[in-house]
């Protein structure tokens, strides 16, 4: 869930409760401003009755178009004690115009004459259009609350993902960010959180950088050096087997210890190429034609591999024609081709597809799909690895594409190993 739908969710709940208390409020004022309106004309209707009444006028007719009524009685002084000097009711009055109950509102106000008599006048007024106002003004009043609602959570969710542009720049930097490319973090920003975070984070990738500096150079460094000794102590395996004092125990130990040996040297030719590669020591360039690089890989692999029975199946649409170092691309396509070879099953296949700007190797294997995130990984190998299998040709197929701006994909399609090298399009 993304940062913005997270705290508009939770921005939710509180705008309900907020703006649906004071629609309740709202509610309840306006009926009572109403309620005291009516009161304020009942009490001036009543007023002007009784001025009528006690100084003998006409009194208004009941009928005069304004649905409102009134009647005076005497009351006696029992009922005097009883009742209150001005009282409000709501109460059902029947409306001559609607010819049905309305409900109404009701005042009782109780006045006394000069003779000492005590009256009491009720006024009535319907106050069904009251109820029709407030019914449509709540009605309004909850329209409005959603739209109010819809614009708030709006205007929150363009100001929210405004200001939290600069933490999308630096996870966007984080994404795109690659080991080895020095790539500076491009986010301006005066929120001081920000800056503290664009601090963070360039310091943390400074650090990542010195230790991978610092772990090439040594893989680099120490490879180099391991060069001649191993050379000498080959060379002196080498000169004891020649010796005819040896027993057959001895000389089946010399020949596992040679073998150690030979492994140890191909390990070490392969990180010191490695090494030269992320150092950028192939930087001459010509014109490579993949179609010729496969031809001659293929032709020497066949022989290599022949015992196990391979069929290799060779699909060409197209001249794949590149500006790249040609030692490179000769280890590339060797590299894809014994890995191909390497963690195939016996009678297996390897279709290799070639077109104008891409090879494809597929090839069958007693693996499922692999772990894609550490594939490309020094030194990873899969559940059931082979044992001659040093963990390193993909990596190496990895560093080639990058120092040589191509892309290597990897798919597993009807229990086939897909891998695809093409032009990386973000070049």
């Amino acid at each position: 869930m993304k940062l913005t739908t997270h705290a508009i969710r939770s921005l939710i709940l509180p705008l309900l409760l907020i703006f649906g208390a004071w629609s309740v409020a709202f509610y309840f004022i306006l009926s009572d401003e109403l309620i005291d309106e009516v009161d304020d004309q009942l009490e001036v209707y009543s007023e002007r009755i009784m001025r009528q009444w006690l100084t003998g006028e006409v009194l208004p007719d009941s009928t005069d178009g304004t649905n409102n009524t009134y009647y005076i009685r005497q009351i006696s002084s029992d009922e005097l004690a009883i009742v209150k000097r001005v009282e409000y009711e709501f109460k059902n009055i029947y409306v001559a115009a609607s010819l049905e109950e309305e409900p109404a509102r009701v005042m009782h106000t109780v006045f006394e004459r000069a003779d000492g008599t005590c009256w009491r006048l009720t006024v009535m007024t319907p106050i069904y259009e009251r109820n029709e106002v407030i019914s449509t003004i709540l009605v309004a009043t909850l329209v409005l609350l959603v739209i109010m609602l819809l614009v708030v959570m709006g205007v929150f969710a363009w100001v929210f993902v405004r200001h939290t542009r600069p933490l999308y720049r630096v996870l966007n930097h984080l994404d795109s960010y690659a080991i080895g490319k020095r790539q500076a973090l491009d986010n301006d920003t005066d929120v001081t959180e920000f800056q503290r975070l664009n601090e963070s984070v360039t310091a943390c990738l400074e650090r990542i950088e010195e230790v991978y500096e610092r772990e090439r150079r040594f893989i680099g460094d120490a490879s180099h050096e391991l060069q001649t000794p191993l050379a000498i102590c080959q060379n002196r395996v080498e000169m004891l087997m020649e010796d005819e004092t040896l027993t057959e125990s001895q000389m089946i130990e010399l020949g596992k210890l040679q073998q150690t040996l030979s492994e140890l040297i191909r390990l070490n030719k392969t990180l010191l190429f490695l090494s030269k590669i992320e150092n950028n020591q192939y930087i001459e360039r010509t014109e490579v034609n993949i179609n010729t690089t496969l031809h001659l890989q293929l032709e020497v692999l066949s022989e290599v591999y022949t015992s196990k029975g391979i069929d290799v199946r060779l699909y060409e649409k197209g001249q794949y024609t590149l500006m790249a170092n040609a030692e490179l691309m000769t280890a590339l396509v060797s590299n894809l081709l014994r890995n191909a070879y390497l963690h195939n099953k016996p009678q297996g296949t390897i279709d290799v597809y070639v077109t104008e700007n891409a090879l494809s190797i597929a090839n069958t294997g007693d693996e499922p799909s692999l772990d894609t995130k550490r594939l490309f990984d020094r030194f990873y190998k899969a559940t059931h690895g082979k044992k001659h299998s040093n963990g390193l040709g993909l990596s190496i197929a990895k560093a080639i594409c990058e120092a040589s701006h191509l892309a290597i994909l990897y798919s597993y399609e009807g229990d086939k190993h897909i891998f695809t090298v093409c032009t990386d399009k973000k070049d």
